[in-house]
């Protein structure tokens, strides 16, 4: 087999192949010419070609989530490994497998006025679980075990230990072109062995003792995989009512006594009736929330205890009073406390459910007076957007919006929600529908689409990628939350009125179905027709009333809260 004559880069390759590593994303460059010729060589690697890194970083994230196995990022030396940093950052704090392999020049010219040379080792290590560097030469066995050794504590720091993002640099010295036949030679493989993490007997005894001592227990989840275990462990609790589980779409847990749209609940909870709301024990986990108004609520209105279930090493204290920080998987911790926890009356959850009902009448009932704007919007795909579909949505207005939404939680739902950037959300979308078999669709703002057209630019848009823009005009969440509107630089600077471009010609250069809607009639005469499109990707551009849509979800919860008077 011809590879490239830098062993580095073969002792690389031969510990990702026999790692199972195989989806290889790729910036051109020069300086990376050994990596290019050693991974596009062998046919195990799947290579992909992305120009524009910032874009590759995010295209790569995609995939690494479909697929839960780690994506490689491959970019020459320069400017382009630091193009990669909102892709890396959002994978750290999501917690999904990058590979990110960097070429660089040797270490004798950093910062010797050479072409495409900065300080790359170690140029993103604040948003990585790790990062090495290295030797320039393999001379001989000592140098390769060490590089062996390097690369395998690599792969264990990005998918065993503990999942997220690991920069590998590797200096390479000119010639870059060369190239030797090899034959195919197995890599020494370390395998790291994890056990299951579980409580002693007598952490769990103190446990158990807080829960029956707390009438009022509260597991509130964020963002995460849909884990069928912990789905089967939690309907122990919900079936005998003895707490209240609160989730958003992004959970990707739904069903019977598992209360959704958590914002339309909290925001009607007045202060008298507060302390009648607020857990004595609060149970959380790893994966961000979406909900302000639940943050604020629990901030406000702390609980006695508060448990944080997780196995990172951070010490996360959202709510401002952690009381146990608990290094077990949530579903471990629940299969050994359950037994342990004593029947109680179900006030609390009764308290929860009676609410959750009154308001999804009371939402039912505005909706069908909804004027058209982006409430109404999401109010129509709700009802149309296929089950066996994956849902990507953007920030920021979109993502909130669609938590109020009770259909769509039985639908499979991401969003880039670990930095909660507006950046990379097409990219994204864009990478996961490439790895998936099921369709994809994103819905987007004008402002975050634009922001990541460049998502578009490559050879791998399926037609299984369908994207709805909402194009409100510019940023509207500005619209809803306080302070902006008073500023006097609304319009200008929060908002950036007058920054939106027309879609249409950019989606056709792509080779996107262009389809739009201004009216509720619009778009529902258009759906079928962008759902039912097979022979190309699809964009239904959607224009709403910017003035009208902060009025209109004003007016929403005012109303919840009206009904509850």
């Amino acid at each position: 087999m011809s590879t490239s004559d830098k062993k580095s880069a073969n002792i690389l390759s031969a510990i990702f192949k026999s790692k199972g590593i195989k989806d290889i994303v790729i910036s051109p460059g020069s300086r990376n010419a050994p990596l290019i010729i050693t991974f596009a060589g062998d046919d195990f690697f799947n290579c992909l070609t992305i120009v524009d890194e910032r874009s590759a970083g995010f295209f790569a994230l995609g995939m690494a989530i479909e697929k839960k196995r780690p994506v490689v990022l491959v970019c020459t030396s320069g400017s382009a490994l630091l193009n990669y940093a909102p892709a890396v950052s959002e994978a750290f704090y999501r917690h999904i497998p990058l590979l990110i392999v960097s070429a660089d020049r040797p270490p004798e010219m950093i910062d010797q006025g050479d072409g495409q040379t900065i300080r790359q080792s170690g140029a993103l290590d604040k948003h990585l679980n790790y990062s090495y560097s290295l030797p320039t030469e393999i001379k001989n066995n000592e140098d390769e075990w060490f590089a062996n050794r390097l690369i395998n504590e690599a792969v264990i720091n990005c998918d065993e230990l503990q999942k997220g993002p690991v920069h590998i640099n590797i200096p390479f010295r000119e010639p870059l072109y060369g190239k030797t036949d090899m034959a195919n030679k197995d890599a020494r493989l370390i395998d790291y062995l994890i056990p299951d993490a579980r409580l002693h007997e007598h952490q769990l005894k103190e446990l158990s003792q807080i829960c029956n001592a707390s009438g009022k227990m509260l597991i509130l989840l964020g963002e995460q995989e849909d884990e069928e275990q912990l789905t089967k462990t939690l309907k122990d609790l919900i079936n005998r009512k003895q707490a209240v589980i609160l989730t958003e779409t992004l959970t990707n847990i739904s069903g019977e006594n598992i209360f959704t749209g958590t914002d339309k609940i909290i925001s009607t909870i007045s202060e008298d009736e507060a302390a009648d709301f607020k857990p004595d024990l609060l149970l959380t986990t790893d994966g961000p929330i979406v909900s302000k108004m639940v943050k604020n609520f629990l901030r406000n209105h702390p609980p006695t205890y508060h448990w944080h279930v997780s196995l990172s090493d951070t010490l996360t204290d959202t709510y401002k009073n952690l009381t146990h920080a608990i290094p077990v998987k949530l579903n471990a911790l629940l299969e050994d406390l359950i037994p342990h926890i004593k029947e109680k009356d179900s006030l609390y959850f009764e308290l929860w459910n009676q609410r959750a009902e009154s308001i999804s009448m009371q939402h039912r009932q505005f909706l069908q007076e909804t004027p058209w704007s982006d409430l109404k919007v999401f109010d129509i795909l709700q009802e149309v957007i296929p089950e066996t579909y994956t849902i990507h949505f953007a920030n920021s207005t979109v993502v909130r919006y669609a938590q109020l939404f009770d259909r769509l939680y039985i639908i499979k739902n991401y969003s880039n929600r670990g930095t909660s950037g507006i950046d990379g959300s097409v990219s994204t979308a864009a990478g996961a529908a490439y790895a998936s078999h099921k369709d994809t669709i994103l819905v987007t703002g004008d402002l975050s689409f634009l922001y990541d057209s460049n998502g578009l630019w490559n050879k791998y848009i399926t037609p299984k990628l369908k994207i709805i823009i909402i194009n409100n005009g510019g940023g509207g969440i500005f619209r809803f939350i306080p302070g902006p509107d008073n500023s006097g630089h609304m319009e200008e600077f929060f908002e950036a009125k007058g920054n939106s471009r027309p879609v249409q010609p950019l989606a056709e250069m792509h080779g996107f179905k262009y389809l739009k809607a201004t009216s509720e009639k619009d778009m529902k005469a258009v759906l079928k027709d962008f759902f039912g499109e097979r022979d190309n990707p699809a964009i239904l551009e959607v224009f709403t009333p910017a003035e009208k849509n902060a009025e209109v979800l004003k007016r929403y919860f005012e109303n919840l809260k009206e009904g509850r008077r």
